[in-house]
């Protein structure tokens, strides 16, 4: 590797705002330093810092914190010499090639059997007969040369073995070949594991080929499937990976927003159309793990999938696993069933732009309109069915606006009466109880699960009193302003967390939503979180506003408890006389109105 001088050297070398606003980030100057929101975790409220003078980064929310070689380390998933060497490149800094810094990477072979056979099947798409109809059959599907060749798109021959052949000749090993996916063994000798289909190279996020899906184009066989991907090797791991975003990540950071497609046919008719921010997964739908790379770069998904009922599924699922993790979730549901491909063709790219950015819906009105799509509301049974749904979902959001919106809808759509529907509602919805703790999100991002941790007895009130602040925002601020001489009585971390509440959450939202809190802590604010939860789950104590207020006054008894401990540190510590005559008429007084207060919670 590069010396421990040299790596100084360059971070001294670069401008790290320049550094960071270059992957996307908004950064507004304040003083010397400048501040943004975080691209590392969901915030609405900047706590990301940087400072261009001691040429480091630090984010006051999750913790993350380096110079500029530990950002693009983070921001680009690649280790620190990798990250070094991209930042060299980019400033034009000259790195030493010493004998560590060129440690061959292990898995550099196999990207190098994939390059070479990505550039053997587009080769034989532009130079064979095979290749011309190939390309007639690409163009008739809309795709100009220039889009193949932005793809790396290419043509697996007929011939069983050509691509080994080539492999052979380059001097790469048949085991190694076969690790990649690209060939396989049988009695006869070794062959190719992709003949006679169009070959869509699968890169990686950084622009490696992993992967190909082989599209049937002029084959008689009608029992060949339409589509053929590799199989899963050290390369490739479909729930990790995401087809396009090598080339869309950075359009993805310029428009803030992705669009999920479901197939590579729907990328790259977006792609062409000019909406080139398309990416879609690898022949499953959406995992967690392609939800959090997608998260590096945008808290914005635009899902576009096909409108039959698979799609309709998959695109629920989509919605699920990314609200769960933060992201603002809008979808575009094409006429007529089509998918984006087929729309492009009939329509033309133009219309298909137009349509796309005229219809996105979010994702509570998707999730409204498929509730009722199809349904017999003259059924009694259906009628209750859709109705629990759609008040599940409402549950889910807790959006003031939203549930008085769409209840207002769902009566129309029953026939009933909007105020008796509210009602019933407001009964599931228990306004004057604490919420369900709902544990089906996903926590955020790097968590490490603890177990709870056993409070003494006081700190069973501070739990219930979070509780209560959960419940509703009136009674929150309530609970504040009771709290306003006596907040010391909250254990720190306790502090913190209530303070998160009510100076961040509570200050732009009406209802409590324990899915968007919690993304909104870190990782030890979260997991102070869950043992407030879990300090209090088997309390069979009612809620109730007299229970309310005898935790408001057991806060007064504990205040005083910690104060008189604090005081008597102080005595022991103290040297001066004087002073410590001081602290213990303090203390003293303290006692009295401690006792004061035992006195009046007797009577």
């Amino acid at each position: 590797m590069a010396t421990k001088d040299e790596l100084e050297q360059l971070v001294q070398a670069s401008d790290i705002v320049s550094v960071i606003e270059s992957h996307g980030i908004k950064l507004t100057k304040q003083g010397k330093n400048y501040k943004g929101l975080c691209p590392f975790h969901n915030e609405k409220t900047s706590s990301f810092v940087v400072s261009p003078e001691k040429k480091i980064f630090k984010c006051f929310g999750c913790g993350l914190g380096g110079n500029a070689i530990d950002f693009i380390s983070k921001i680009e998933n690649v280790d620190y010499y990798k990250a070094a060497s991209t930042l060299a490149n980019q400033i034009g800094f000259k790195l030493s090639n010493s004998k560590n810094m060129n440690k061959p990477d292990p898995l550099l072979k196999y990207y190098n059997i994939m390059q070479t056979s990505q550039a053997f099947y587009k080769k034989y798409l532009d130079n064979t007969k095979d290749g011309l109809e190939a390309k007639e059959y690409l163009h008739q599907r809309g795709l100009d040369d220039e889009v193949i060749d932005q793809f790396g798109i290419g043509l697996a021959p007929k011939n069983l073995n050509s691509l080994y052949q080539v492999l052979k000749e380059s001097n790469y090993l048949e085991l190694d070949m076969a690790d990649v996916g690209l060939i396989d063994k049988s009695d006869r000798g070794y062959y190719d594991l992709f003949t006679r289909r169009i070959m869509f190279p699968i890169y990686n996020e950084f622009g490696n080929v992993v992967a190909y899906s082989g599209r049937i184009y002029n084959n008689p066989d009608k029992n060949q499937p339409k589509y053929v991907n590799s199989r899963e090797t050290l390369l490739f791991k479909k729930r990790d990976i995401l087809f396009n975003l090598h080339q869309a990540k950075n359009e993805i950071l310029k428009k803030k927003r992705v669009i999920l497609h479901e197939g590579q046919m729907d990328v790259i008719a977006s792609y062409r159309s000019g909406l080139k921010e398309a990416v879609c997964s690898m022949g499953t739908s959406l995992t967690i793990e392609q939800a959090k790379i997608l998260k590096k770069y945008t808290d914005h998904v635009v899902i576009c999938y096909d409108g039959d009922k698979a799609g309709v599924h998959a695109s629920m699922k989509a919605i699920n696993i990314f609200e769960s993790i933060g992201f603002k979730v809008h979808l575009v549901l094409l006429p007529n069933g089509m998918d984006p491909d087929e729309f492009v063709l009939k329509n033309g790219t133009e219309a298909y732009v137009k349509y796309f950015e005229e219809n996105m819906i979010d994702s509570l009105a998707y999730s409204f309109e498929q509730a009722l799509l199809n349904k017999n509301l003259s059924d009694e049974v259906v009628k209750n069915e859709v109705q629990a749904e759609v008040f599940n979902l409402l549950l889910n959001k807790r959006n003031l606006v939203d549930e008085e919106i769409y209840i207002d809808k769902l009566a129309k759509a029953l026939g009933v009466s909007y105020n008796a529907l509210f009602g019933e509602y407001n009964r599931l919805k228990g306004v004057n109880q604490p919420p369900v703790v709902d544990n089906s999100y996903y926590p955020p991002q790097d968590y490490v699960e603890v177990q709870p941790i056993i409070r003494p007895m006081e700190n069973r009130y501070e739990a219930r009193l979070f509780i209560y602040a959960r419940s509703s925002k009136e009674k929150a601020l309530y609970i504040d302003h009771m709290l306003n001489d006596r907040i010391d009585a909250l254990s720190n971390e306790n502090q913190i967390l209530w303070i998160k509440l009510i100076n961040d959450y509570y200050e732009k939202h009406n209802i409590f939503s324990e899915q968007e809190f919690v993304q909104s802590l870190s990782e030890s604010d979260y997991n102070q979180y869950v043992r407030i939860v879990s300090a209090v789950e088997n309390d069979q104590t009612p809620y109730n506003d007299d229970d309310l207020e005898a935790c408001l006054e057991k806060m007064k008894v504990v205040k005083y408890s910690k104060k008189n401990q604090k005081l008597s540190e102080d005595i022991v510590r103290e040297v001066s006389e004087e002073k410590k005559i001081s602290l213990l008429a303090e203390k003293f007084k303290n006692k009295r109105q401690q006792n004061d207060l035992k006195n009046k919670r007797r009577k």
